[in-house]
């Protein structure tokens, strides 16, 4: 798989009191702004997630899902993880759960384009 194809991050889902943590890759090749991001969807063990509590945390800071277009000037390098908590979700450490997520990204220098990149990955719960 090309980097620019993998948006699930190699580390993975973890479950923790605050809910689930799922690690996610920018499927571009270059740098972009959080706000040119959205993410699409997710599903765990083919059931849809519901992102209206989700929140985006990277290099220290999170905020609500629903804001994410707000983020103009924090920026989403391409060999950083950020990472999508889904408060509420809990799974049992050391579980097995098939994860869909779907990540959309429209680059600020080519008007009008989005791409849409889903991965689908087995991961064992951390």
């Amino acid at each position: 798989m090309l980097p620019v194809e993998r948006i699930i991050g190699e580390e993975g889902l973890t479950s923790g009191a605050g809910g689930l943590r799922l690690a996610m890759r920018l499927p571009w090749y270059r740098s972009l702004p959080f706000s040119t991001v959205e993410v699409g969807g997710v599903t765990i063990d083919g059931e849809p997630v519901d992102l209206s509590d989700a929140q985006v945390e990277h290099d220290g800071k999170s905020w609500p899902l629903a804001e994410q277009g707000e983020q103009v000037d924090t920026f989403w390098f391409v060999r950083d993880s950020a990472f999508l908590l889904l408060p509420g979700r809990a799974a049992a450490p050391g579980s097995e759960h098939v994860v869909s997520l779907t990540i959309n990204v429209s680059p600020p220098y080519i008007p009008g384009m989005t791409r849409s990149n889903v991965q689908v990955e087995t991961l064992q719960v951390a």
